[in-house]
Order: C-alpha cells, then structure tokens, then sequence
C-alpha cells in the first residue's frame, strides 16, 4: 500500500468516524414542530368548542374539528414533502418513529371516523390514550423526559373525560388543559432543546 493509499484510508476512517459522531448526536435532536403543530390545532379545536358552547352556538363545533383535522394534514403533508426535497438523512430511531407516527394517525382517523357514528362524548377519552401512548413511545425513543410527562397527563385527562364524558363543557374543558400541559410545553420545552443544541453545535 503507498502512501497516497494509506493518506486515503485514513481521511476515509476519520471522516466515517465524524459521520457517526454526527448521527450520534442527531439521533435523538428533533425540532418539536408537530408537537407544537398538533398541540395549537387541537387547543384551538377545544378552546373554540368551549366559546361556541358558551355562545350556544354548538351546531359549527363538529366543523371546527373536521377543518383542524384537515388543516393538520395539509400541514403534514407540506412538510413531509420538503423534508424530502431537501434529502435529509434520518437515522434509524427517526425512521422507526415516523413509521409508529404513520401507524398512530391512521389508528386516530379510525377512532374519528367511528366517533361520527357513535357520537359519543367518550370518544375523546380514547383520542387521549391513543396521544398519550404514543407521547410515552415517542419521549422514551428520544430520552425527552418531559414528553414522557406529558403522557401522563393525558392518561389522566382520558380518566377524567370517562368521568365527565355526560357533559361535554367540561371534556372540552379538560381537553384544552390536557393539550397546553401534555403537548404545547413539551413542544416548547423540546423545541428550545434542539435550538440550544444548534447553537452550541454552531460554536464548536
């Protein structure tokens, strides 16, 4: 082996190395966009139905919920279209969340399609041990101890809703608490991690 081979060889070892050190640290760095996405969608959805009870105008709350929903989705699927754009590489954790993500709406859209048939107040019961599951997924994979909070917190919005489920002002009541302290400032709280992690990436 020459000297060129043996220069090679070792450029192509530390740069190997950088690349895994790099994944490393990426591994568990996210944003918190759908977090705060989903989390402002659904508080808005709640916080409305509560106005529109209030303001005994209840016929427009099933439509509120219908337009987040499909607002949601537009949103995701802009953004999934400029994450490929863009050719990001996700690590192997990322992809396995975003294929439990996958499976998670399609099991949420599932239980709303069913919901308009039963119309069953305690259908939100069930919306929040589904978001609480997956929340207890998601903040385990990635290490974020205050996602895994928030899990419990909509585990217990859930039992509250079953207990309350007769008078739908107080689900929406609980449904706005459970999404500002189990989604929104998790969100927040994950998002001000990945920018401070920037930041220092950024001064290295």
């Amino acid at each position: 082996m020459d000297k060129d081979d043996e220069q090679l060889s070792h450029e192509q070892s530390l740069g190997l190395i950088e690349q895994m050190i790099a994944a490393a640290k990426n591994e568990h760095q996210e944003k918190g966009d759908g977090w705060l996405i989903w989390g402002w969608l659904l508080f808005i959805a709640s916080t409305t139905s509560i106005a529109c009870m209030l303001l005994k105008q209840t016929n427009i709350i099933r439509w509120i919920w219908t337009g987040m929903l499909f607002v949601g989705l537009a949103i995701g699927f802009v953004l999934s279209l400029r994450r490929k754009r863009t050719g990001v590489v996700t690590t192997y954790v990322q992809e396995l969340l975003r294929k439990l993500g996958t499976g998670f709406f399609i099991s949420l859209f599932l239980m709303i399609a069913a919901s308009f048939f039963t119309k069953s107040n305690m259908a939100f019961g069930y919306y929040y041990i589904l978001y609480a599951f997956w929340m207890f997924i998601h903040g385990s994979a990635i290490r974020f101890r205050p996602l895994i909070v928030g899990a419990f917190v909509n585990w217990l919005a859930a039992l509250a809703i079953f207990y309350t489920s007769d008078n739908f002002l107080h689900v929406m009541i609980i449904s706005s608490i459970a999404i500002l302290c189990g989604y929104l400032i998790p969100g927040y709280m994950l998002r001000r991690q990945y920018l401070n992690s920037s930041r220092k990436g950024a001064a290295i």
